[in-house]
């Protein structure tokens, strides 16, 4: 079907029976590791973003980034020695 030219093409909104739908912005829950790294001290929390800084400045996406992050780190300090307290005997 052609249109002459004062005459525009219908837009979906436009056809009938037809509501024009206005969607809520889909809701991604964070990931999981996140809440892991919430409960890391500060310093393996601070290691963490700057390592996933990097990996996102050199050209990583940030989730990509973050998980990459969280890995080398986990790895890192799950090999780092278990420092006992004292106090606790």
């Amino acid at each position: 079907m052609m249109f002459d030219e004062d005459e525009a093409a219908p837009s979906p909104a436009d056809r009938p029976g037809r509501v024009a739908e206005s969607r809520p912005p889909r809701r991604i829950p964070p990931p999981a590791y996140r809440a892991v790294v919430a409960g890391w001290p500060d310093d393996w929390r601070e290691r963490w973003g700057r390592r996933a800084n990097e990996l996102e400045e050199a050209g990583l996406a940030w989730r990509d980034a973050e998980s990459q992050a969280f890995v080398e780190v986990w790895a890192t300090v799950r090999k780092a020695p278990v420092v006992s307290d004292p106090g606790q005997n």
